[in-house]
This record gives C-alpha cells, structure tokens and sequence, in this order.
C-alpha cells in the first residue's frame, strides 16, 4: 500500500470514528437510543451521563483500535489495506454493541422513573407539498452529474487509440477493452441513478405537521427537506467528478497523486459538508421535528435501525433518530427499494476493490 493510499484509509477511519462516537447528539433530544423520553427528562443528570458514557466508550474503543492498527501495519505494511478495513468493521460491530448497553441504560432508567412519554396519534398531513411547494431539488439539477459523465465518455471514445493498450488500474494492470475504458463511467451512472433515487424518497417522505403550528411546522419541514436534497445532489457531483479524475489517470497518464488528492479533498468536503449541516439543523432547531406515528418504540427493530409498521400506510418516514429518511419495511415497495439500493452500493464497492 502507498504512503497516500494509507493517509486516505487512516482519515476515513477517523472520520468514520468521529461520526459514530457523536451521533449521540445528533437527531431528536427527546430520544435516547431509540427510547422516547419526556421533555422533562431532558435536564436528568442520568440521561446525560448515558449519553456521555457512549461517546467516551465507543471514542475510546475507536483510539485503542485504531493504534492496535496503526502499530500493526508499520511492521506489516503490505496487509495495510486489509488491517484498516477490518478496523473499520470491527469498529461499527463495537458501536453497535455500546449502543444497546446504552439503550438497556435508558429503557431501565426510564422504567425507574416512571417516565411516560406520551406519543400522540393524531397529526396533520401535508398533500400539496410536492404540488405547490419546492421541497427537494429537481431531477434536473442531475443534468449536471450526467454532464460531467457524458464529458468522460466523450473523452474517453475521441482518444480511444491514444489509450495504451495495458492500463494499470490500482495494482492491476489490464488489457484495453470496452470495459476497462467504460467501467468507471458506469460506476458513474450508478452513483447518480442512486442519488436520484434518495432525492426521490426525500421528496415522497411523510409531511407530518403539528397541528397547533401547521405552517411552522410545513416550513421546517420544507427546509429540512431541501437541506437534505441539496446535500444529496452536492455528494452525486464530488463523486462524479472524483471518478472521472480516476478515469483520466488510468487512460491517459495523469499523475496518479492527482487521485489521493482528489480522493481526500473529496472526503474532507463530504465531511465538513455534513458536519457543517448537522450544526446548522441543531442550531435551528430544525432536527427536532417530529413524525408522529413513527414515533412509537415497538415500530422499529434492530436496536431502533429499522422501521416495520404494518399499520403505517406511508413508503418513507422520517429516522427515529432525527437524521435523515428510512424506509418503512413493511410496505413491499420499500423492501424491493431497499435491495435495489444495497445491490448498487456492493457492485459500486466490488468495482472500487477490483480498480484500487
């Protein structure tokens, strides 16, 4: 492994790092875990202590992992890439398990308590937002991603015999065919198909509103959403680009540095982007919007990950945790778009792997 391919591993796992031990924080405060709590709760010391015992176990699991594999790949460089990646694996398989000892925590602090957060079962629905209302960005704005993807393959056919006839793709190097030349356009068109598809299920989420404050609530709402858009949108772009950067080393000879750099200022921007939102939306007040009838405990399985509600008519529901979308597993639909997406996602990996 290079000196940049490990400096870029060994970033992402600390970004990976930082995420997980702060996610805590992030979402509905009202929430502990997946457990709904009153708002006078909020202020209990024992609530805060949970929250802070998370962050500090996890954050020290991530410190003594990631030296363990600092220390391991200096004597053996050559299994880097395979020791930083089993870091990150082990490191998500740890996050989950402080989480449900932290969510044990707060079920029994709440019985001991005698808390009872009281979920209500009626709300307003918005149906004219998609109608009278700019909630997400258009499928148009991905013109632009198409466009700096079509540019790659017009590049890539107007040189054709100017490609050497063995290209070296990360440490492989292979024979010039169709597929060699186009295989990171079509990672390209992947990655935009997937993005489309999110800005989509942002655009048909659920519109709860308050009924004590439906046009406060609508325009939060309607923020929140394009938010989300124009980050999604945003992540599509840096990711095309990067690729055809990618592209442009393996055919035509670009100094290969150009792609760490490029990989890191990509990294580093989707990180600052999403820390910068996440701030933005707390501040606000933004991410404290609540979706009613998803709001219930036994609704969502997998230490609180994943939403099944026969009973919910609705494809997209806002996250419990107050971060984004997910899909309402009971609904068919939302099962075949959830394996549609993970399909896209291995084969984008599978291609990463094989190009490295």
């Amino acid at each position: 492994m290079t000196q940049e391919t490990m400096i870029m591993i060994s970033s992402s796992y600390l970004m990976i790092a930082l995420m997980l031990s702060l996610q805590v924080y992030i979402g509905l405060r009202t929430l502990l875990f997946g457990i709904v709590l009153p708002t006078e709760a909020l202020q209990d010391t024992a609530v805060r202590a949970i929250r802070r015992n998370y962050a500090l176990l996890t954050g020290g699991f991530a410190a003594v992992i990631g030296g363990a594999c600092f220390l391991w790949t200096r004597h053996q460089p050559a299994w880097s890439m395979l020791g930083w990646t089993t870091a990150i694996l082990l490191l998500i398989i740890v996050s989950c398990f402080t989480i449900w000892i932290s969510r044990m925590s707060a079920q029994r602090l709440k019985a001991a308590r005698g808390w009872q957060a009281v979920v209500q079962t009626k709300r307003a629905a918005s149906l004219v937002v998609g109608q009278t209302h700019g909630s997400v960005l258009s499928s148009w704005w991905y013109s632009a991603n198409v466009a700096v993807m079509a540019l790659c393959i017009f590049f890539a056919i107007a040189r054709w015999d100017a490609i050497p006839q063995w290209l070296h793709l990360g440490n492989l190097y292979s024979y010039k065919s169709v597929w060699t030349v186009f295989m990171l356009n079509i990672v390209q068109a992947l990655n935009i198909a997937f993005f489309i598809g999110v800005n989509l299920m942002i655009s048909r989420a659920r519109t709860s509103l308050d009924p004590q404050d439906r046009e406060g609530s609508l325009q939060k709402q309607l923020r929140y959403k394009k938010i989300y858009s124009i980050l999604t949108w945003s992540a599509s772009l840096l990711m095309v680009v990067f690729l055809g950067v990618a592209q442009a080393i393996a055919l035509y000879g670009w100094k290969g540095n150009l792609l760490f750099h490029s990989g890191m200022s990509l990294w580093a921007a989707l990180f600052l982007a999403l820390i910068g939102v996440l701030l933005y939306l707390r501040i606000k007040g933004i991410d404290q919007i609540r979706d009613v009838p998803s709001l219930e405990e036994r609704h969502w399985r997998w230490l609180g990950s994943i939403y099944v509600n026969t009973e919910d008519p609705a494809l997209i529901v806002p996250h419990i945790h107050g971060f984004g979308w997910t899909i309402n597993m009971a609904n068919p639909l939302g099962r075949i778009i959830a394996a549609a997406m993970i399909a896209i996602l291995v084969i984008v990996i599978l291609v990463f792997v094989y190009f490295r």
